[in-house]
């Protein structure tokens, strides 16, 4: 427990662990692996100091905001692998899935209750600070959630990050100290006590072990209450399969990432971001990945401070140089924000020259208006933002380059810029397999100026908004196999 930095410990409430306690529970909430996890260490350092067995709960609502087939699936085959790792590792893990909005009510009171400490995640974002403020006000056991997000602590920073240029000054100047630091690849090695945990009967009897339900998936997804019309993807939310793309990515597209990213026809981002949304990949064992191709000579010791610019500080070519800065800096820039800005979601968090601007020329002329219904279903007149909303409905994702003009369409389409930013939410967070994490956020918001500066001329309806034609990305980017793909009436159907 030494090992882990003080900066992501979150004490929730006080006093000492109840020696009368079953257990150590580990709540898995949103960094949902059992490797390279800064809470599970927590948890299994404080399981061995006590002497006592570590209960490992992870459970899906059946109601969470923006729930769906997609998402659902996504969580659930997670789930699933966990309960056969565990069992061969004889830890105790009790997975939970609610059939009906509120039936798990009161289940994690009872855990916590029998617990001698809890530990949990912590995240700045979407339904897990309500969270963990609810259990908080309820605990009668000491509290702690732990900061497993990315390289850099969240309480490393003083403030919102105003720009990624900010940002990545602050990233230069602690890298070094914060990868030197990593967490444990395989916590539960280090587990001492093999003895099971003991729920309580009364949880089981009221809110039985979900084993049955992983085995058999999508009848159970079947009849829930979720979106059905946002349907499985053929992504699967497991840490095997994160950790297949991170090998392919590294080891064999990294080196064109830098050239091809930003050509849809090529797609060679790295689409490792569901993952990392959902927890099943940490950012530290992608940046060893990446940095086991670097030279013999080369070492995170040699980096020097570069002033926040992009290139050059990672001693390495463009293509590594970029997707770092892209995983690091543009990343974590957005769980920061999130951290110290309870408003990250709200409109009113933009810069105050985004929304004078934006309220300067409310009045424009929009050349369209789009329900949403249109946009959602890509009934618009423009064959690229069709192809990436049919990307997004079909496979979860839009190509990294097309997201952004996106969103400035919606800005556009749009009666009002707090209209648009409530459309993207909202097609982002249902159809996007990444959505509701802060990087989604940051996305969403740079449309409006977040992150970014005033840029000129001054234009209808963008005023002083970075502004993006799709006329101008047919002229940068490769796109004829995108639209061709994307657009095409058997598209979906195949």
């Amino acid at each position: 427990m030494a090992s882990i930095n003080q900066h992501r410990k979150f004490e929730r409430n006080g006093g000492n662990p109840n020696p009368d306690g079953r257990y150590v529970l580990y709540w898995m909430q949103i960094n949902r692996r059992l490797h390279y996890n800064y809470a599970l260490e927590y948890a299994v350092g404080w399981a061995n100091k006590l002497d006592k067995p570590l209960l490992i709960y992870e459970a899906v609502r059946a109601d969470y905001p923006w729930a769906s087939e997609r998402t659902h699936h996504f969580l659930l085959e997670g789930m699933a692998e966990h309960q056969q790792e565990l069992a061969r590792r004889k830890v105790t893990y009790y997975p939970y899935l609610e059939d009906e909005p509120g039936h798990g009510k009161g289940l994690m009171k009872l855990l916590g209750s029998k617990a001698a400490i809890v530990i949990s995640d912590e995240y700045p974002a979407y339904i897990m600070p309500q969270h963990n403020a609810a259990f908080e006000r309820q605990s009668s056991v000491p509290f702690i959630t732990i900061d497993s997000n990315g390289i850099l602590p969240l309480n490393l920073t003083e403030k919102a990050p105003t720009s990624a240029f900010s940002y990545r000054k602050i990233v230069q100047k602690q890298f070094v100290k914060c990868y030197s630091e990593p967490p444990q690849a395989d916590p539960l090695a280090g587990l001492k006590h093999s003895t099971p945990a003991v729920i309580p009967t009364s949880a089981l009897q009221k809110w039985p072990h979900a084993g049955w339900r992983l085995q058999d998936l999508q009848k159970f997804v079947g009849r829930l209450p979720v979106n059905h019309d946002i349907g499985k993807i053929e992504m699967e939310g497991t840490r095997k399969a994160a950790l297949e793309r991170m090998h392919t990515f590294v080891h064999e597209e990294l080196h064109r990432y830098g050239e091809d990213r930003n050509h849809p026809d090529e797609d060679k981002t790295s689409k490792l971001s569901p993952w990392l949304h959902f927890g099943k990949i940490s950012s530290h064992e992608i940046v060893e990945e990446v940095f086991s191709l670097m030279p013999a000579n080369w070492s995170p010791d040699q980096l020097e401070d570069h002033q926040g610019k992009r290139r050059g500080f990672f001693n390495a070519d463009e293509s590594t140089e970029g997707f770092l800065d892209e995983l690091i800096t543009w990343r974590e820039t957005g769980f920061h924000f999130c951290h110290h800005r309870e408003d990250y979601d709200q409109y009113e968090s933009l810069p105050d020259w985004a929304k004078q601007t934006l309220n300067d020329h409310l009045s424009d002329e929009r050349p369209y208006i789009y329900s949403y219904e249109e946009l959602a279903q890509a009934q618009t007149h423009d064959e690229i933002w069709n192809a990436a909303q049919n990307q997004l409905r079909q496979e979860g994702r839009i190509h990294n380059y097309l997201r952004m003009l996106w969103g400035k369409k919606v800005l556009e389409w749009t009666p009002d810029p707090q209209t648009a930013l409530e459309y993207l939410i909202d097609l982002n967070n249902w159809y996007a397999i990444d959505g509701r994490d802060p990087n989604s956020y940051s996305g969403i918001f740079w449309i409006f100026g977040r992150f970014d500066r005033a840029w000129g001329p001054e234009r209808p309806i963008f005023g002083k908004i970075r502004y993006m034609t799709s006329k101008s990305a047919q002229s940068k980017v490769r796109l004829k196999k995108y639209l061709g793909r994307y657009n095409s009436p058997l598209f979906g159907s195949q």
